[in-house]
């Protein structure tokens, strides 16, 4: 029995620390969403000769600044300390999170990439070249974020095994 109770500490601690780098992980998402946010900015400085090209890019950046403020906020899953429950609750709602941001993630990303189009075709041969650029970075994106997710789901499912087996 006691050695029961001297390893469940540890696997709370390794469980606890599982999810704190899904956290992190998902705020490196919001991070490269505020360099995407930077790209375009700098795109449309560059290119602010051609009102069209500004006007796209600066709609691309504000799908970004809408799916961070709507899909990337982690307000309602961190806290400063944890018991079981209160992981347990976290990784329910982290999960919850997850699914939402899965759904909507590749429609705002692409759209952001087509808002580059224009500037690309200044510095790619023709347009025909810019579009399947685009094309190709979005399915590359779109298999890379699902098998990204396939893992994070199989870590959460993980992890929720382990809190319910402790219980």
């Amino acid at each position: 029995m006691k050695l029961y109770h001297a390893k469940a500490p540890d696997n709370f601690q390794k469980q606890l620390q599982t999810f704190k780098a899904l956290l992190k992980g998902s705020m490196m998402a919001k991070t490269s969403s505020f360099m995407l946010i930077a790209v375009s900015l700098v795109l449309a400085y560059k290119s602010r000769d051609n009102m069209l090209n500004v006007l796209l890019l600066l709609t691309g950046m504000a799908s970004v600044v809408f799916y961070i403020i709507k899909h990337l906020s982690l307000q309602e899953i961190k806290q400063k300390s944890y018991t079981q429950r209160s992981l347990m609750s976290s990784i329910s709602k982290f999960k919850a999170y997850m699914a939402n941001r899965k759904k909507y993630e590749i429609y705002f990303l692409g759209f952001w990439i087509i808002s580059l189009i224009p500037y690309a075709t200044s510095f790619l041969d023709s347009k025909l070249h810019a579009i399947l650029f685009a094309i190709l970075y979005i399915a590359v994106v779109t298999v890379l974020g699902n098998l990204a997710y396939k893992k994070i789901d199989k870590i959460i499912a993980h992890l929720e095994s382990e809190l319910q087996s402790i219980q």
